[in-house]
């Protein structure tokens, strides 16, 4: 048998399952086993060892519903689609593995999700620039690898334009940044 130090040790040890683990006990077992009129003091099967207690069933878990992605992957808001963030943030990788992918993709959602967001905020307090039109690419950053700004950044951009409005700092940054919209320029026109 090969010499095993005390971690590797511990660690199979921890992973073997007691007894205990592979049997457990509860009242439905008995009630089942009752009315099949099997006698439940000859069976011996699923039965407390002696000096342990039953295990009384798990409760059910409450799990919320998830909801579906509420856009579609080439759906194009401000200028941005889920497809094109994924493309970018997936440039890093010379050959991107099926798990980078997926993370890639989740990411993008989450990044699209928050811009969104922010144009929507944006577009209605300054009705005159072209926030569903081109509004995502105003929340680019050049200065990082992918072109995106972080989650995190977002975030904070859309909880200040969410609190401070007009007056926020992230209002007067991003309302240089997105040209008039095309109806905006005609209207003030006329």
């Amino acid at each position: 048998m090969p010499q095993l130090d005390k971690f590797t040790y511990l660690v199979i040890a921890d992973t073997v399952p007691s007894p205990s683990d592979l049997f457990t006990y509860t009242s439905d077992m008995l009630e089942d086993s009752a009315s099949s009129g099997r006698s439940s003091s000859t069976s011996a099967v699923n039965q407390p060892l002696p000096g342990e207690q039953a295990m009384p069933p798990a409760l059910p878990v409450m799990q919320e519903a998830a909801l579906p992605y509420p856009y579609q992957n080439n759906e194009i808001i401000g200028g941005d689609s889920v497809e094109s963030i994924q493309r970018r943030l997936l440039g890093r990788f010379p050959s991107p593995s099926a798990h980078e992918i997926q993370m890639a993709r989740i990411e993008a959602e989450d990044l699209f999700e928050v811009k969104v967001d922010i144009c929507q905020v944006m577009a209605g307090l300054h009705p005159s620039g072209d926030w569903m039109g081109r509004g995502a690419r105003a929340l680019d950053n050049l200065r990082t690898a992918t072109g995106e700004e972080s989650l995190s950044q977002l975030l904070r951009m859309r909880e200040d334009l969410e609190t401070a409005g007009l007056q926020s700092a992230t209002f007067r940054q991003l309302a240089d940044r997105v040209p008039f919209r095309a109806d905006a320029d005609q209207h003030a026109a006329t």
